[in-house]
């Protein structure tokens, strides 16, 4: 399903922030890195008031309630307004965070034939006032001053509307947001900024190779299918007309298809569920039923006279994909039994016997993945993606065969009913299992279930398995044949003959695809389907710690349980969640790896070699719920293992093994030393703002190389090279280790102790090189300047906001600055001056260095306007930064003393304090006094020394501007860090 996120600010949590924000998280900045029935004795002990007033509910404790898992603490009420809006809600005592979502069953899909991206621009302009909240920005900054969040997507078939919030505004919230349904402004002085908007978006993406690809698709479908037209909008589709202004044909279409029984609503909130039934009665009962019906008597996706058909697409990136396209029925009405679920987990296999596993063998594949794609109200398609090679590509009509032989060999060999128990058991565990997610993800993502499933499913809906359907799986089978494809392959030696009209991607069409062919007899017996699973684990017991139980103390902090000249391991057992599940978390430094470029590039092959090479083994521990990550930071390795606590010592030995031997095959050393060398080759290919984000580290940490002096040190190593490398790299290593969840004591002990005898037991009296972050020094004569060329046509200006020290007081003081101006930021440049589509004030930490980043990318406004644009508008905000204080200090305060919401965000948060020396693991609730103790004299103190100090600040440009002389430009990384003053860390 293609979505278009649209709130590029920093409560709009849009995939892009995602991405930022992972880099933020990175290994050298901030480590962070039996069946459900659903009711249990004291949820039933939870009953409505006897003489409630509220009709139309189907209540949770009642056989026709909302199935929950067992360990499910929140109470549930699902509901019917008078106006035929479905709603569910949510009551969560212990709730961070509040939050409401609302789903329209209308998308692009709906959209009118000549006005393509309607349903997207009105998804902007409902943002932007409404007749009881007339100023456009009224909502944004009233969510952002009490700790919120928003956002909002449009889909092909729906439109997605959510928001979180401090609890205690969850009311004023809902009425604010309960308006864009009833009354919206559209504004016509916004209408206009908000098309420019939507063009913004729609040039930042013309090199994204998704949409790209997309819109080859577009070409290829059926010109009737609503699928085939153009989802996201531009200045030509969305220009006035005679006698047609784009307004009018919004305010028409909005009339047309926001009616309230095509909503769904779920609200999430500390309060109980009668009160929450009331206030969403009071503001969502106004929303108008119209008198109208969406059709969905689609014409087929793809013309089935024209395939099969075989599309080549030449990528802006060098990427290698083929892609297996296989026209279906909506999926969701087996959402029940889902036999595409089934099929998909045997063909997406990764095990040894996989096809996976042949294609690897072969030299033609690095990646699998199998699902279900495209889909519409009618129809979808069912898709087989494999990441090629150089070879594979050349290779792509053998490949073709071997993914046929393997459909075939499904229905004689494949369907069994002991397989399909399999994926009830993990689902089951899953369900049962499962860990709070956000407020904000979690009501935005039910209420787009809304639709899908049945009341009783909301919850469980992706989980449940009901019965082994034999049939039903060799019906969905029968669509996966020769005749019904269209195959496409994604790589960039295509010669092309056609250009898409909207993207401008390269293609060509062929009909038919590859002749398929035999296979030989010793090429079948590498094929065959996975045994049963071991990893699944069968002791589910939460362990108890007498000790922690007598003290009723359920935070308790990790304590430090071995320390020694190699490493130290702190180990905390979980009495808080009573999850069967564990956190451990590796961190190796190695003396070879911090020495250099060098050091670093091989210890990124070498982590991606130990991934491959565990990948049989571990992809069954994977489906069983009990995932491992290997990644190379600047200085070694970040090992990390969660899942169910029972079969994680079997996956640690076989990852120590892989690590010690370091024995690595020839061919695979080859093809994962030139995907790692694409990879980055291909980074500064990313969209612009995130390529420049990137450089954050390289300029003001050090040791962090430049992915092209990662590259230059890299790419002519031989295997000979590397092994020497491989064999040396853990000498005198040390680390530092952190288990937490469910295991004893002793437990963690004895694995840490065994990581000790496997990987440092070695000693030659080297030294590790320490971090260093550097500093922008004071009393400079003029601002720094780093000018990084991208791939694009956009022009992205960011600029750094560097705090004068490591301190609590000075952090406190920059996130508070920061949550001040982020509303004004996005609202003046972005929705008032319209300087581009993706404007933000981020945070941007570089291990316990408390930063800012403001951004800004503009398809039409220069470098130089946007420097002058960001420089008055810090000017403009020291008269303002106090206003909104003390609303603004509360909502932070509350934000950093907010418990974590799962074992793994618990685990996770107490990694982070030992990967940033807060051996106290008090950071946040220090951080949190601290904001408490600012003073509105203080802030503006701190506003006038850090952010209005012209001359200590770094930009970073796409392109120089005119008037460079003014800074001092950085084109030689060692020079500008030997310039910087620097903090020594361990």
């Amino acid at each position: 399903m293609v979505k278009w996120c649209c709130r590029f600010n920093l409560n709009a949590c849009a995939p892009w922030l995602a991405a930022v924000a992972c880099l933020f998280a990175s290994q050298l900045l901030s480590a962070q890195g039996s069946s459900a029935t659903g009711r249990n004795t004291q949820e039933n002990s939870v009953q409505r008031s006897a003489n409630s007033i509220f009709n139309a509910t189907i209540d949770l404790n009642t056989t026709a309630g909302v199935i929950k898992s067992e360990n499910d603490k929140r109470n549930y009420r699902y509901l019917v307004l008078d106006n035929q809006l479905r709603v569910l809600l949510i009551s969560d005592p212990s709730t961070e965070k509040s939050a409401a979502a609302l789903d329209v069953s209308v998308g692009a899909n709906q959209n009118p034939v000549d006005r393509a991206g309607l349903a997207h621009l009105l998804e902007h302009m409902l943002f932007l006032g409404t007749e009881k909240y007339p100023q456009a920005g009224e909502y944004q900054e009233f969510i952002s001053r009490h700790g919120g969040s928003f956002n909002a997507y449009t889909a092909a078939e729906n439109t997605n509307y959510f928001f979180e919030i401090d609890n205690d505004q969850l009311d004023p919230a809902l009425d604010r947001f309960a308006q864009f349904f009833v009354a919206p402004l559209f504004s016509a002085e916004y209408v206009e900024r908000e098309r420019n908007a939507v063009n913004s978006e729609y040039l930042a993406k013309l090199k994204d190779d998704g949409r790209r690809e997309w819109d080859v698709y577009r070409e290829l479908m059926n010109p009737q299918h609503p699928s085939a037209k153009f989802s996201v909008g531009n200045l030509t589709t969305l220009a006035d007309r005679e006698e047609r202004p784009v307004r009018e044909d919004m305010i028409a279409f909005y009339q047309q298809h926001y009616s309230s029984h095509l909503m769904s609503l779920v609200v999430l909130g500390s309060e109980n569920l009668d009160t929450l039934e009331t206030g969403v009665r009071a503001r969502f009962g106004a929303v108008p039923k119209r008198d109208i019906h969406i059709a969905d008597n689609y014409p087929p996706l793809f013309d089935k006279q024209r395939l099969p058909t075989s599309v080549d697409i030449k990528p802006e990136k060098e990427l290698r994909q083929l892609t297996f396209n296989f026209p279906i029925p909506n999926p969701d009405q087996f959402y029940e039994k889902k036999p595409f679920a089934y099929i998909a987990n045997l063909l997406g296999h990764e095990a040894e016997g996989s096809l996976l596993s042949l294609l690897k063998r072969l030299g033609w594949a690095e990646a699998i993945y199998a699902n279900t794609g495209l889909q519409s109200r009618k129809d979808a398609v069912f898709q087989l993606s494999i990441q090629l090679t150089p070879q594979g590509v050349r290779a792509r009509n053998q490949i073709v065969s071997l993914v046929f032989h393997c459909i075939e060999q499904l229905q004689p060999r494949g369907l069994s009913s002991w397989r399909y128990s399999e994926l009830q058991q993990l689902a089951d565990l899953e369900f049962r299992f499962q860990e709070k997610r956000s407020p904000m993800q979690t009501v935005s993502t039910l209420a787009e279930s809304m639709k899908t499933y049945a009341p009783k499913d909301i919850l469980r809906g992706d989980y449940v398995y009901t019965a082994y359907d034999e049939r039903l799986i060799k019906k969905s089978l029968s669509y996966l044949t020769s005749d019904n494809l269209l195959l496409v392959l994604t790589a960039p030696d295509v010669e092309p003959y056609r250009v898409s009209p909207l993207y401008s991607a390269p293609f060509v069409v062929r009909a038919g695809i590859p002749e398929l062919l035999d296979l030989k007899p010793a090429v079948r017996k590498e094929l065959f389907l996975p045994e049963k699973n071991l990893f699944i684990p069968k002791r589910l017991a939460v362990k108890s710690g007498s000790m922690l139980e007598e003290t009723g103390t359920a935070d308790i902090k990790p304590q430090l349980i071995l320390g020694n000249k190699n490493m130290r391991v702190w180990f905390a057992q979980d009495q808080q969640f009573m999850q069967p599940r564990a956190l451990i978390n590796l961190r190796i430094k190695s003396p070879l790896v911090a020495a250099s470029a060098e050091g670093a590039a091989q210890a990124q092959l070498f982590a991606a070699l130990v991934s491959d090479q565990l990948n049989e083994f571990s992809y069954p521990a994977r489906l069983a719920g009990i995932d491992h990550t290997i990644s190379a930071n600047v200085r070694g390795y970040d090992l990390s293992i969660f899942g169910y606590s029972s079969r994680q010592g079997l996956l640690m030995n076989k990852m120590m093994e892989v690590m010690r031997t370091s024995k690595f095959n020839g061919e695979r050393f080859a093809l994962l030393k030139e995907d790692l060398l694409r990879t980055w080759r291909n980074q500064n290919k990313d969209l612009p703002y995130q390529v420049l984000a990137k450089q954050l580290p390289v300029l003001q940490s050090d040791p962090y190389s430049s992915n092209a002096q990662l590259i230059a040190a890299l790419e002519n190593k031989t295997l000979e090279q590397f092994a020497q490398f491989a064999s040396r790299q853990l000498i005198d290593a040390k680390m530092d280790a952190l288990f937490y969840g469910n295991y004893f004591h002793a437990e963690a002990l004895k694995l840490a102790v065994l990581v000790e005898h496997e990987l440092l037991n070695r000693q030659a009296g080297r030294e590790l090189p320490s971090t260093k972050l550097l500093l922008l020094p004071t009393g400079s004569e003029k601002p720094w300047l780093y000018v990084h060329p991208v791939a694009h046509a956009d022009n992205v200006v960011e600029l750094l906001i560097q705090n004068p020290s490591t301190s609590i007081d000075d952090a406190a003081h920059m996130m508070l600055v920061r949550q001040l101006l982020q509303p004004a930021f996005y609202n003046q440049l972005r929705t008032e001056k319209q300087l581009g589509y993706v404007v933000a004030a981020i945070a941007a930490p570089l291990l316990n260095l408390e930063n800012s980043l403001l951004v800004v990318q503009s398809p039409s406004i220069t470098e130089e306007k946007i420097i002058q644009e960001i420089d008055l508008f810090l000017d403009e905000q020291h008269a303002q930064i106090g206003e909104e204080f003390i609303v603004n200090q509360q909502s932070l305060i509350k934000k950093l003393r907010e418990p974590a919401r799962s074992l793994k965000e618990q685990g996770e948060r107490y990694w982070s304090a030992i990967t940033t020396f807060d051996s106290h693991f008090s950071r946040r609730l220090d951080l949190a006094s601290a904001v408490a103790r600012i003073t509105p004299e203080s802030l503006d103190n701190f506003y006038r020394a850090v952010f209005m100090d012209k001359n200590r600040r770094l930009w970073l440009t796409s392109d120089a501007p005119a008037e460079h002389e003014n800074f001092f430009l950085v084109d030689d990384f060692l020079i500008h860090k030997q310039q910087m003053q620097s903090i020594a860390l361990p």
